[in-house]
């Protein structure tokens, strides 16, 4: 039994860097970081996956022997999960700025709501969205795709073996952040471009007919013929957030696989 708790203890810092890590990425994920989840049920899911993963972890130097190296060790750790996890959720991010945009084009922006997962204040279409592809997320299985990423991580980047993490987080960041633009820009493509010329039109309108108060029906036109161009354009826009996740999730293959 003593050699059992001296072999535990000498673990101990495998697994406070394997927790460290599977924090982050848990903290910054789309789903599971969202304040629907409490906070508890997240805590015990990261240290039941540590415990799981920390017998198979391989590590490629000497174990921090200082609390300031452990310190430093478990600092990277998080910012490793952490960066896993912010590059999906840049693709949410893309979803709720090509919302924004439409609404406010459409004049829906000054009608904002609660989003009751990150508690920040959202326009109409983002936060429909953003719920919206929150349920394909969860349906189309990114959460465990994102879960099995950062696990393969711990053979691809082992513990205390990231000396090129720096150089290869921030082309993940950039990535993340071209793909998430590119999805606000193909959500709000069709919408934009079918307002812009109903402003167009209206503009004729207001030279032709001075006398009808084209800012009034205006307002009303644009939001009507925006909601039946989102319908129709729907499709679309799930098909953008998909490919974004895919794109996201081979990125993370190609810059954290190697």
């Amino acid at each position: 039994m003593p050699l059992d708790l001296l072999a535990l203890y000498a673990k101990l810092p495998v697994f406070l860097m394997v927790t460290a890590r599977l924090a982050g990425m848990v903290m910054f994920q789309p789903i599971l970081g969202s304040l629907a989840f409490p906070a508890t049920l997240r805590a015990l899911l990261v240290l039941g996956l540590a415990a799981l993963a920390t017998p198979l972890v391989p590590f490629a130097g000497p174990l921090p022997d200082t609390l300031l190296g452990l310190t430093l060790a478990l600092g990277g750790e998080v910012l490793l999960g952490g960066l896993i996890g912010l590059v999906a959720t840049l693709v949410f991010v893309g979803v709720q700025m090509g919302g924004t945009l439409v609404d406010q084009e459409t004049g829906l922006a000054f009608g904002q709501i609660v989003d009751p997962t990150t508690g920040q204040n959202l326009s109409l279409l983002s936060n429909f969205y953003v719920q919206l592809c929150a349920v394909v997320y969860l349906t189309v299985g990114g959460h465990r795709t994102l879960l099995c990423a950062c696990l393969d991580t711990f053979r691809t980047v082992p513990l205390l073996g990231g000396s090129d993490l720096p150089a290869r987080g921030t082309d993940l960041l950039v990535a993340g952040l071209t793909t998430g633009c590119d999805v606000a820009v193909r959500v709000a493509a069709p919408a934009l471009l079918t307002l812009f010329l109903v402003n167009v039109a209206l503009g004729f309108i207001s030279r032709t007919l001075p006398q009808l108060n084209v800012t009034t029906v205006g307002f009303a036109v644009k939001g009507l013929i925006a909601f039946v161009v989102l319908a129709l354009a729907l499709p679309t826009a799930l098909a953008a957030f998909t490919d974004g996740l895919a794109a996201t999730f081979d990125s993370l293959q190609e810059l954290l696989g190697h």
